[in-house]
């Protein structure tokens, strides 16, 4: 029997790196015989480093292009293991200023003490069988690192995988706004959650004087602290709803679409939202955030919480969703479509 690894950051109970897991355990089911492949997913307690009672080793969604699981891999790489770079992204806190033709005008590889990485996820992938990666950041992230790039794709992340939702009940349109608020403990653009959460209560004001309702909603189990905060902060009981419950991901689906549209922070709560075919506006918080929104040629929706005057741009996009709902969700789901087959590739092509 073969042993695969699928190594993610799990069982924190965060919905989307669960997400990520379970979609990949959901695949292996489907195109792996169950008594030929044994799958482990990396829950504490598992020796990601040791790559020795495992035949193939997984890096899974999540910003793992990182120098710790890039070495993690590679050195299961080394020891002859299969190794797989299945939806992995890069992260960092370093705003993405974009040039003329849409690249970061920064190069990305890493420089003094990660130095060495840089050749390691070089090696890493030329040793893979598959490298498909979360965004074209990502991707070029890759290409600055000096990998050769005729053996990485933009796989798009693997929340590409959910399913398209259930039609949509005909009725009066929703006047309710889902808001994912959370934590990134101010490692974030502009390091300054307070100031974030600041505007963002300015904006939501304004936006329940024009008729909306508010649902607060959190993704991950720290940030419930800061959700109860932002309730409080608005004060208005009448118009806003503050839900602590941690769904699961099909579960927060299905609410999710009685929304008119979401204003999140965390990740992977824009992901639900626009799989569950509600559109988003993204507080980009980190480079994951930018790479995800260039990746579905939304960016214009991701908006950089360093910014000095967000809750404007939080209206603007708002008013944008309000004339543009139907084309914002045919451009998410073409590109989910495409990257749905990548993502299936290495299972259909039996790469494991």
């Amino acid at each position: 029997m073969k042993r695969i690894l699928y190594v993610g950051w799990l069982g924190f109970n965060n919905v989307g790196d669960e997400l990520m897991w379970l979609l990949f355990r959901d695949l292996c089911r489907a195109y792996l015989p169950e008594k030929k492949y044994d799958v482990i997913p990396s829950i504490p307690g598992v020796d990601i480093r040791n790559s020795g009672p495992y035949d193939v080793v997984v890096l899974g969604g999540g910003s793992l292009l990182i120098p710790g699981y890039i070495d993690v891999a590679y050195q299961a790489a080394r020891n002859h293991k299969k190794v797989m770079i299945w939806g992995s992204g890069h992260d960092r806190q370093e705003f993405p200023v974009m040039d003329a033709s849409g690249k970061v005008a920064a190069h990305l590889a890493y420089t003094k003490e990660n130095l060495a990485t840089n050749e390691k996820l070089a090696e890493l992938v030329k040793m893979s069988k598959y490298c498909g990666v979360r965004g074209p950041l990502s991707y070029q992230f890759l290409e600055d690192s000096g990998v050769r790039m005729e053996q990485a794709i933009i796989s798009g992340d693997p929340a590409f995988l959910l399913p398209a939702p259930s039609p949509r009940k005909n009725g009066q349109a929703s006047r309710t706004i889902g808001v994912n608020w959370g934590t990134a403990y101010n490692r974030i653009f502009g390091g300054n959650e307070e100031k974030v959460e600041q505007q963002l209560v300015e904006a939501l004001r304004i936006l329940i004087s024009q008729g909306y309702r508010i649902n607060i909603f959190s993704v991950w189990g720290p940030d419930r602290e800061a959700c109860k905060r932002l309730y409080a902060k608005l004060g208005n009981q009448t118009n806003v709803d503050l839900d602590l419950e941690l769904y699961h991901h099909e579960d927060l689906m299905e609410k999710l679409k009685s929304y008119a549209l979401t204003i999140n922070f965390k990740l992977h709560a824009s992901y639900l939202s626009a799989a569950a075919g509600v559109p988003f506006v993204s507080l980009g918080y980190r480079f994951k955030c930018i790479d995800f929104g260039c990746s579905v040629d939304l960016q214009d929706y991701v908006l950089s919480t360093g910014d000095t005057a967000l809750g404007e741009s939080i209206l603007d996009r708002v008013a944008k969703i309000e004339k543009e709902t139907d084309m914002i969700r045919e451009k998410f789901y073409s590109h989910q479509s495409r990257y749905r087959e990548l993502l299936k590739k290495p299972f259909q092509e039996q790469l494991f």
